[in-house]
């Protein structure tokens, strides 16, 4: 397995978004409640701090953020419904887009 550089974390984050011109960061929460319990600590707790450090309505202006798909044609469509439910996740579904196991466990209900 190929090791990853030890970057400052300035450049850590910069380069896992690589050149794209992205202005977020969008993580499913059923895909993230698939990960193992250690990794969704460390992500709650990541989470918390961010949000304690930033008032991310910036100052009463934004209400809710949308967010939409697009095919590989640019078209807009409709996102998965296995994406939306995080109540009722499905295994398969989940099993379908993971690229990797990550620690021996799956949370996934």
């Amino acid at each position: 397995m190929k090791e990853r550089p030890v970057m400052p974390a300035k450049e850590n984050l910069q380069t896992w978004f690589g050149l794209s011109r992205a202005s977020f960061c969008v993580l499913p929460r059923v895909l993230m409640e698939a990960m193992p319990e250690e990794w969704q600590q460390k992500m709650a707790d990541l989470l918390h701090e961010y949000s304690d450090s930033f008032d991310t309505s910036l100052n009463g202006a934004v209400h809710a953020v949308i967010i939409s798909a697009k095919d590989r044609d640019g078209k807009f469509i409709k996102l998965p419904e296995e994406i939306l439910d995080y109540r009722h996740s499905d295994r398969d579904f989940i099993d379908s887009v993971r690229t990797k196991r990550v620690g021996g466990s799956d949370a996934s209900k």
